[in-house]
């Protein structure tokens, strides 16, 4: 909202809250920047093709959707006088230019999950409609492929959908959490307490549901308290890498945690049924955010923030901040761990959860969003705006 700095001068506002996409070079020039007029417009997700296209996911309310000469009309109202929101998808070239944008949803409140990319440079859009989970692939073109609901899910709707990603053959896998009773599309989940953290793969032809998998403590533990899936990446092999967090009696596949109040998790399951590989928990009293990526070597990197000091898999640490640690794919052995001393301890702390992901030269793109001020290993960053965005790049 309001002018923005994204490295080479003001942007003004063109519409009133603008989605925008801003790409940099590996060593933090801006390449270009990019800011579409919307009147209260959200971008959820965004993903890199191979082509170096960029498709983006979000949600906009209150007025048309406008990317270049491209419109999406005012989102439908099953009730006139109580405002909605669609979902939008949005691909651009690699120097930003819009190819096609289209609209999901209904007449309630849509929201725009993520997005990934699919052989051919399909995309494929998870997102979730009035309580609904809703899929949707399109050629790299934009031509629609499918677009179907295929569960339901209640929850807060940043947590609902926090993982998505395409096998090698084109089916969808998809990980976050509900709260109470859903459908993931195999049938009813009923008579369950609190946030649930689920798993399911879905067609890559048409949505439909293949297998999924939940689990959580017994207990209602309120808003955010109980178990939550936060990230997921999907191997060469089809196998699915979860992580995310866990409260006591929760079972991961292997019984139930009762000696560990709250920690994080880490596990593989098999994609052909999700039956569980391993399953690893790190305890830790609070998990702020949690990424996945594959190292340059294969192995598994976990790079998460915590509140407190966390037990990655090898004793207890001193301090909390933002670590990274390294699992062999097999076994989920452990094999390194590093505390990002240039970050800090306030991330993952006053509520600064981060986006992260390896690249495949094993360095380190973290982004986070802050107010007023945070203490860094490069010093302290005072906020020129509302909220600022601090981009890292790091090599480990």
């Amino acid at each position: 909202m309001g002018t923005a700095d994204f490295g080479a001068g003001p942007t003004q506002l063109v519409g009133f809250e603008d989605p925008f996409v801003a790409t940099y070079t590996d060593d933090g020039a801006l390449r270009w920047v990019r800011r579409f007029r919307g009147r209260q417009a959200t971008v959820a997700g965004v993903v890199v093709d191979g082509n170096d296209g960029i498709a983006v996911v979000g949600h906009y309310a209150r007025g048309p959707l406008e990317a270049g000469d491209l419109v999406l009309e005012e989102p439908e109202r099953d009730d006139p006088v109580v405002a909605s929101s669609d979902i939008f998808v949005l691909a651009l070239d690699r120097d930003g230019a819009p190819r096609w944008m289209h609209r999901l949803g209904g007449g309630g409140f849509d929201r725009g999950g993520l997005v990934a990319v699919g052989p051919g440079n399909d995309v494929v859009v998870a997102g979730h409609s009035a309580g609904r989970l809703t899929l949707a692939r399109f050629a790299a073109d934009g031509t629609p492929r499918f677009s179907t609901d295929v569960g339901t899910l209640n929850g807060l709707d940043d947590e609902i959908i926090h993982g998505l990603a395409v096998d090698l053959h084109g089916d969808i896998l998809v990980a976050g959490s509900f709260s109470d009773n859903a459908d993931l599309g195999g049938g009813a989940i009923l008579g369950l307490k609190g946030n649930q953290a689920w798993v399911a793969k879905y067609s890559g032809e048409d949505g439909a549901h293949l297998w999924s998998r939940h689990f959580g403590t017994p207990r209602d533990l309120g808003s955010s308290g109980g178990d939550l899936a936060k990230a997921l990446i999907v191997d060469e092999h089809g196998d699915v890498l979860v992580a995310g967090q866990f409260a006591q009696g929760a079972d991961l596949g292997e019984g139930p945690f009762d000696d560990i109040l709250r920690g994080a998790f880490l596990m593989k399951l098999a994609g052909e049924d999700g039956a569980i590989r391993w399953a690893k928990a790190l305890p830790t009293f609070m998990v702020r955010s949690t990424s996945l990526s594959f190292a340059p070597d294969g192995r598994v990197a976990l790079i998460a923030s915590f509140g407190a000091p966390p037990d990655l898999g090898g004793g207890a640490l001193d301090e909390p901040g933002t670590y990274v640690a390294i699992y062999e794919p097999d076994t989920g052995a452990l094999v390194a761990q590093r505390r990002l001393v240039e970050l800090g301890s306030e991330i993952g702390v006053s509520g600064r959860p981060a986006v992260s992901a390896l690249d495949t030269k094993g360095h380190l793109s973290l982004v986070v969003t802050f107010s007023l001020q945070l203490p860094t290993g490069f010093g302290s960053l005072k906020s020129r705006g509302w909220t600022d965005i601090l981009l890292a790049h790091l090599p480990l």
